[in-house]
């Protein structure tokens, strides 16, 4: 039986969740996830745009917030002008690190997302 109110609950604590990492960093949740990705290794803007599941345009407003923080460079590769890398810069490696390790409480409902995964 599908539970919207249990739902509901989850989006509530997210959104809780988002405010307080904005006020704690200055970054909004999808400058983290974006700045996330970049640190795992994704480099091209549409493999993070398909691993955030945003619109390529959404994921160039994101990039342009984040260059003109300083917390990222954007390359065009010298074999092909069309290709585009991202890269952290030591700023926003910094940013990173800080609300990786910030004392920012997650909500209880979304404690199962702090799991530890096993990567094979």
């Amino acid at each position: 039986m599908l539970d919207l109110c249990s739902i509901r609950k989850v989006q509530s604590a997210l959104k809780r969740f988002e405010d307080t990492l904005k006020t704690e960093t200055g970054i909004s949740f999808n400058d983290a996830l974006c700045l996330c990705s970049i640190k795992r290794g994704i480099h091209e803007p549409g493999l993070i745009a398909l691993e955030m599941d945003l619109s390529p345009s959404r994921l160039t407003r994101i990039l342009n917030v984040l260059e003109e923080r300083k917390y990222i460079t954007r390359k065009i590769s010298e074999g092909d002008r069309r290709v585009i890398s991202v890269q952290l810069t030591r700023q926003g490696d910094k940013i990173v690190t800080t609300y990786k390790c910030s004392e920012i409480e997650i909500p209880e409902i979304l404690a199962f997302t702090q799991a530890e995964t096993k990567t094979l």
